[in-house]
């Protein structure tokens, strides 16, 4: 063998112990993982709240489509469910609009959680459905 390589060559006690991940590697993964995880567990309770939306949204359908109600009824059905399910939504983000067949309900609402510090996750919902008379 040539004696520039000789030098150069790993003996394989060396190879050995330079497996695995450093102490510094280590805590930067975890650091990372941490980040995610506390978004994800801020982020989740949002967005199972707008599935009993839904769900509230489509029981109020079922019930309601082709009775013939009115709007009121229908604000009146919600906010009894709202209230069964435990959601705030505030008035202003449910709209009813009368249409050619029946009522329209659309709810727009913005739903925040405080991530770390003055950082903040903001998640915006828009649901709709259509009831007929």
């Amino acid at each position: 063998m040539e004696s520039y390589r000789h030098e150069h060559r790993m003996n394989p006690g060396v190879r050995q112990r330079q497996a695995g991940v450093t102490a510094i590697g280590f805590v930067f993964l975890a650091a990372l993982f941490g980040v995610i995880a506390l978004g994800v567990l801020k982020v989740v309770p949002l967005y199972l709240q707008n599935m009993r939306l839904t769900t509230v949204l489509e029981s109020v359908q079922v019930e309601l489509d082709g009775n013939g109600g009115s709007a009121l009824g229908i604000k009146n059905a919600l906010y009894s469910r709202f209230s069964i399910e435990g959601l705030t939504i505030p008035e202003e983000s449910v709209k009813i609009t009368q249409v050619r067949e029946g009522y329209q309900v659309r709810i727009q609402y913005e739903n925040r959680t405080e991530y770390v510090a003055d950082l903040w996750f903001l998640l915006e919902f828009d649901k709709q459905i259509e009831i007929r008379r």
